[in-house]
Order: C-alpha cells, then structure tokens, then sequence
C-alpha cells in the first residue's frame, strides 16, 4: 500500500508542477522531445533517450560509485539493465533506489528532484529502450 502511496503521491506532484506552467529543469537535460505527436499507449510522456537523457545522470550522480569498481557498475546499457525492468519501474532496482523505496535512497548526497526520478520512471515504463 505505501508503494501505491508514494507513486500516487510523485503522479500528483508531477501534475501540479506541469499544471503551474513552469518547465522543471533536470541537472543535466530535459526529455528529448520526438516530433511524432503520438506517445506510447497509456502515457502523455514524450520518449526518453538512454543516451541522452539516463546515461548523463547516471554519470553525473552514480559515476564514481558505480563505475567500474566494483559492486553495481551502471555505466554502460548492459549494466544498468541488470537493475531494470522494462515496462515495470516499480520492480526495478534502479527505480526503487531513486524514489527510496525498499532500498537505501540513492545517490547517498541527497534525492534526485523529482522531474529526473521521473524520466526513469518514463524511460522504464516505455521499455528500457538502448536509444
């Protein structure tokens, strides 16, 4: 029930912020935008690109603890896949570490804000798609 909570809680966050009119800056990028102006079933969301906007953020924040050294290495597609799965960011690892929940929060320096925590959640649920 509480992951329920938290999710329902993130959705209406997201929605008051779009409704305000403001654009909610990412530390690194903002979603690429397509110009096709149909989306994925059942989601309002443009597509997200690994590459251009995962990748730099896992870099940025998770680059020096999970680089090649050991433990949960999250630099290339291949690794960071280990952790997700496609269609389902609630049962994916790497989503839980970003939103806390079951899992320490990550990165340890403080939480994500909540328009990047969304572009996983966006990346997820449209597949993990390596673009």
């Amino acid at each position: 029930m509480k992951k329920i909570s938290m999710f329902v809680l993130l959705i209406v966050v997201v929605l008051a912020v779009s409704a305000c009119g403001s654009t909610p800056t990412t530390p690194t990028s903002t979603p690429t935008e397509t110009s096709n102006s149909s989306s994925s079933e059942g989601s309002s969301a443009a597509e997200v690109s690994f590459s251009q906007d995962i990748l730099p953020v896992l870099n940025k924040f998770a680059g020096r603890a999970h680089g090649n050294n050991g433990g949960v290495n999250l630099e290339t597609y291949e690794n960071v896949m280990k952790v997700v799965v496609p269609g389902s960011p609630e049962e994916s690892k790497l989503y839980q570490a970003l939103t806390g929940n079951g899992m320490p929060q990550m990165p340890p320096s403080g939480k994500l804000d909540d328009a990047t925590i969304q572009l996983f959640y966006d990346w997820i649920s449209q597949g993990a798609k390596n673009n």
